[in-house]
């Protein structure tokens, strides 16, 4: 009987090495998808374009990942209850949205908070903050000229890209 062949030690070193750089690699791949660990101050909101590649992941799942120390929320206050949309402008800071304009609503009489969007590239991040407040998706539209007035009135740019119209639901929590 023969005695089982030995393997040359340079193939050993190849497979180590190519095993480190399978790692390296994967390493490199969950840091690109996580942001890289960018500072809210690196992102930029010159544009809708930039601000949509600076703020968004596409994982393997199909997915898309929300950072939100890139968004900024607006809260109009839909309710009579005073001090309303600062609490929930003050909740989502807490969870690192970027704070926008805390108002009042033209209307006060919002039974359901209502998640709105500026743009179709918005509405994830839309999506988020409702997750955030314990909202379900219906809750999630597109934005309706009115409000998007009071947020963005026309001699001012608009930097908000989600607005919550915190209605009495809100208000029970």
């Amino acid at each position: 009987m023969r005695p089982p062949a030995r393997r040359s030690r340079g193939r050993i070193v190849f497979g180590v090495l190519l095993g480190v750089a399978a790692l390296a690699a994967v390493a490199v791949g969950v840091i690109a998808l996580t942001g890289g660990g960018k500072t809210p101050s690196s992102a930029s909101h010159s544009s809708s374009t930039a601000t949509l590649s600076s703020h968004r992941t596409t994982p393997s799942s199909g997915l898309v990942a929300v950072q939100p120390s890139t968004v900024t929320v607006s809260v109009l206050n839909g309710t009579d209850m005073q001090g309303l949309a600062g609490r929930v402008a003050q909740q989502l800071a807490g969870v690192g949205y970027r704070k926008g304009s805390v108002t009042n609503a033209s209307d006060q009489t919002q039974a359901k908070t209502v998640v709105a969007y500026m743009t179709a590239a918005d509405r994830a991040d839309a999506l988020a903050v409702a997750q955030a407040l314990k909202l379900s998706k219906a809750s999630v539209q597109p934005v309706d000229p009115n409000t998007k007035a009071i947020v963005c009135p026309p001699s001012q740019a608009c930097t908000s890209m989600v607005v919550v119209i915190a209605g009495q639901d809100l208000a029970a929590q």
